[in-house]
This record gives structure tokens, sequence and C-alpha cells, in this order.
């Protein structure tokens, strides 16, 4: 893993930031735009890694894409005439699974080649496989592709309970419902911001969508979508990110048109709960870490996991989200007292906190995916070693700016795949850090 910076942490960190768009909506509407032979248009888009790759894999399969403004980025699949995503890209990231549903609407056939990405548990594509066998399609292993081919006999309707609330199998099944005259009632759908944002999309060009926003959904598809326009809204996780950093290096930060009810509102509620002071500013929130970070057991109603212990753990939407477990464990060390944190959904979520501990973090690991983190503790800087995963990388990095101390992360150009100008931002609020 390529890339490595060299921070000076200590500072207190004030501005004004504006979050990204968020990259789960982006990389999921996308492919969406095989579903049309008309133009798709994609406003304020993230120049991140993921998203070059993604519109490579468009391009290889035909599309015609005007990508000279990443704010006014138009993709035409009038031309797309494969249903075979290429193998070396496809391999690289986990997105590009999504390309089976608009294919197979459009080809009634599509081969993918087996997603990689971050490297959190299993994480197999068993939620596709699951939705799309209950569609009536056929599922074939080929090498290193996996082949999805469409019924033959199509029922009229499909009623369809999900194994699991899968964001992204509740995505691709409904970019597959929607391309195609059938009506699908989608049962445990994932209900996630970015999720809604793709099947507002999918409605806009022509599908009826009924539910949107809940778990359960009603789609009514067309082989006649038209053109529509795609503005992603802020990531929460991002958000998220930086409210911890102002928390732990005791700085102010106003976020700009993050003060969404819908997407943060309750991320925001746990986030005070940690004696964060986070204030409703219009469209923005303002984020004041100068309090000590502490739970207040008595009143705040923090969920325990035994007396004095709390506990936190994520939950589908709307609870809290497993994105921003990993940049909670750095928040807890800089927490008076002590904190069980859990990640049920990936087998190796939390594993980057033995690269804590290796720089001063109390960090008690009771499993693989339950840890007690103790603090306030003084990081003492060194050398860390970036694990796979994005959000686990980004913990290592807020982590780095807490404290007066030189640390070093190598493998840090994951985080690109989903902050293109993570260093660029932080700088302009004061971190000292230096690309090497």
């Amino acid at each position: 893993m390529n890339g490595t910076v060299k921070i000076r942490g200590g500072r207190k960190l004030s501005g004004t930031v504006t979050p990204i768009p968020n990259k789960n909506a982006i990389v999921a509407a996308i492919p969406a735009a095989i579903l049309t032979n008309e133009t798709i248009v994609f406003h304020n888009v993230p120049k991140s890694t993921d998203v070059e790759k993604l519109l490579e894999m468009m391009k290889l399969l035909g599309a015609d894409i005007d990508d000279s403004s990443y704010d006014n980025l138009k993709i035409n699949c009038s031309k797309v005439e494969s249903y075979k995503v290429d193998k070396t890209l496809g391999e690289k990231i986990r997105a590009s699974i999504m390309f089976a549903g608009p294919l197979l609407a459009r080809f009634g056939v599509a081969e993918i080649p087996v997603p990689g990405g971050c490297v959190l548990g299993a994480r197999s594509i068993s939620a596709h496989v699951d939705v799309f066998q209950k569609a009536g399609v056929k599922i074939e292993y080929m090498g290193n592709f996996v082949r999805f081919t469409a019924p033959s006999n199509v029922k009229k309707d499909y009623f369809i309970w999900q194994t699991e609330a899968s964001v992204t199998a509740t995505e691709n099944l409904a970019m597959y419902a929607s391309g195609v005259e059938n009506k699908f009632e989608i049962v445990d759908a994932a209900c996630e911001p970015h999720v809604s944002q793709v099947l507002k999309l999918l409605s806009d060009m022509g599908a009826d969508v009924k539910g949107i926003g809940s778990n359960k959904i009603v789609i009514t598809g067309s082989k006649s979508l038209k053109s529509a326009e795609f503005t992603p809204e802020p990531d929460f996780v991002d958000i998220a990110g930086y409210i911890v950093a102002a928390a732990i290096t005791r700085g102010e930060i106003t976020i700009k048109g993050a003060n969404k009810s819908d997407s943060i509102g309750g991320i925001v509620q746990w986030f005070e709960k940690f004696n964060i002071s986070i204030k409703q500013d219009g469209d923005d929130l303002i984020v004041n870490g100068s309090s000590d970070l502490e739970i207040d057991i008595e009143s705040s109603g923090f969920p325990l996991a035994g007396k004095g212990l709390p506990k936190l753990y994520p939950r589908p939407w709307p609870g809290f989200p497993v994105d921003v477990i990993p940049v909670m464990v750095t928040l807890a060390c800089k927490l008076r007292g002590q904190l069980l944190i859990s990640n049920w959904m990936y087998e190796t979520g939390l594993d980057f906190a033995r690269e804590l501990n290796s720089i001063g973090a109390d960090i008690l690991v009771l499993d693989p995916q339950r840890i007690i983190v103790r603090g306030p503790i003084n990081f003492k800087g060194g050398e860390l070693v970036s694990p796979g995963v994005i959000q686990a990388c980004k913990a290592l990095f807020l982590a780095s700016l807490c404290d007066d101390v030189e640390t070093t992360i190598h493998g840090v150009d994951i985080l690109k795949r989903r902050y293109p100008d993570i260093f660029e931002t932080y700088k302009s609020l004061g971190a000292d850090i230096t690309l090497l």
C-alpha cells in the first residue's frame, strides 16, 4: 500500500470546511446511467480514485462520458453494448458489483469480476446473490467472474424479503427492478441516506418507486427510463470525522451545509452525549471542542454494558453508522473513563486498535469484535501502518493530530478512495502535515 505522511500533532484545528458529497450514493448512482439511453447529469462529484475507476469501467462498457467538469459530469449510455465489466478494474473496488443490476436490466445478463476493496472480514457478495436469486436470477461462478442471468419465465410480481438489510444489495436490486417492467416489493430494505438518494434518482428517471426512506420499498420499473440529474448530499461520515477532529484537538470547526436533521441529526445527538458542543447555525454546524470529553452516565441515557461501562455499537440505519465506529475509537482515547465499543458487522473491523496501542492508547481487546477503550491518554507518536480499510486509516490519521508528537503513517493512499483532498483540507484547519 502506497503513500506516507508525517504529522506533528497538538494543534487546535479551527476554520471552515465543506464535507465531501456522499461517496456511497455516487458509486451506486453512476452505474444507474446504464438503465437509459438518455444523458444523466451528475453534479458535485468528488474526484476520488473510486469514482475515477468507475468512470473508466463505464467507458470500457461503451459509455460516452463528458468528465471535463466533475461539477457537471455527463454520462450517456446509448452506445453501451457490453455486459462484462473489466476484470482488472473491477477486482480493485467493491463498487464494481453495482453494475450487476443495471446490466442485468439492460441485457438480461451481467458478468462482474469478484470485487475487491477494503479488507473488512469476509465481505462476500452473498447479500447480492440472495436478493437476485429471489428475483429468479441465475447465478454462476466462472473463474474470477460472477455471471447473472435474468429469468426466462418472468413473474409479474416479486416479493423479496432480504436476508440482511444490505445497502449495496438494496441499491443493486432496486436498479434492476427499475429497468424491467415488473413489480418488486422489497422488505428489510436498507434505508440509509445514500440509498434514498439513489432511489430518488431512479424515480426521477421514470421508475415508480414508493417507500423511499423506509425499510419497505415497492418498485414498478420501465424499459423507457429517461434523463435526470443527480446531486449527492453531504457525507455524514465525513461530517462525523470533522466533529471528532474538533473534539480531540480542542478546536472549533464550522461544517458548511451539515445541518441536515434527516441524515446527521441522530449522529449529532450521540456526539452530544460525549459533552461535545454542536451548534446549529442555519445550514451549518459549529463544533466547539473546548470542553473535556466525558459521558454523564446518570443523565445522558447512554446505553450500558455494565455498571460504569457505557457501550457503543453500530446498527442499520437509523442506528449508529458502522462507518463512523473507527473514528469513535480515537475519540474514546481522549474520553474521561472507559467505553466498550463493538463492531459486530465486520469480523476485522477493530483490528486497527493494535496500531493505536502502539502509540500510547489503552485499549483492551476482548475479542475481534469488542474492545474497551480507557482514557484520557496522551499519544506518544511513532510509526503506524495503515490497514486496508478507509475508515480505520482515518482513525489513525485523526489520532496523529491530537498531541504534540510526531507520527508517521504508511499506506495512506487508501484514504483517497473516499477523500481525495483530505490532507489539503486538514492543513487548511491548521494541521501540520508533510507528504513524504
